[in-house]
């Protein structure tokens, strides 16, 4: 694998879709935690415009049986974010994060995700296909706190490549995205 943001950048279109489609079953553990803290929970929330108590008022999450502040839904995203960067930055994927755009997403989540976890983030690369020649890799994030209770799992599939060489980012929606949709 190659080390850096200019060999990805380098790659030619049938390069980069042969890296995604050889990554398939790729699995990294990342080595640095996230820790989750009262104020981050706080901030993400009002951000988000989550208003439930549970999310800034410790004796409200406590009352509500959790042990301390709930994490907002999607708050998990931000560490998936931090993991996943080395596979565009290593070239894992064939793609820097720039030449992607994402289809989907999807979360489950197993536990609350509260002030005070810190989780440690589990990444997979599930599945590569082509379609009207386009790349799209599906990754699956799996995140547990520090006593190894299994917390979130989520999955994003990220559209890649083009055609041309030339990336139009609003026609691949058009194409993969919303193909059919009136």
């Amino acid at each position: 694998m190659t080390n850096s943001r200019t060999d990805v950048a380098s790659l030619t279109p049938d390069e980069a879709s042969a890296r995604a489609a050889a990554a398939v079953g790729y699995h990294h553990v990342h080595p640095d935690t996230y820790l989750v803290g009262r104020e981050k929970v706080r901030e993400y929330a009002r951000a988000s415009q989550f208003t439930d108590p549970i999310h800034f008022d410790l004796e409200a999450a406590r009352a509500a049986g959790h042990a301390d502040l709930v994490a907002p839904p999607m708050f998990v995203s931000i560490a998936g974010i931090v993991a996943n960067r080395h596979l565009f930055e290593d070239g894992i994927i064939g793609y820097g994060a720039s030449q992607l755009i994402q289809a989907d997403e999807s979360m489950v989540y197993h536990r609350p995700v509260v002030a005070g976890h810190e989780l440690t983030c589990h990444v997979h690369v599930d599945n590569y296909r082509r379609v009207g020649g386009y790349d799209m890799v599906t990754l699956r994030n799996e995140l547990y706190s520090q006593d190894d209770e299994h917390l979130a799992t989520f999955s994003t599939t990220l559209i890649g490549g083009s055609p041309d060489d030339t990336p139009d980012f609003s026609k691949v929606a058009a194409k993969i995205v919303m193909h059919g949709i009136v």
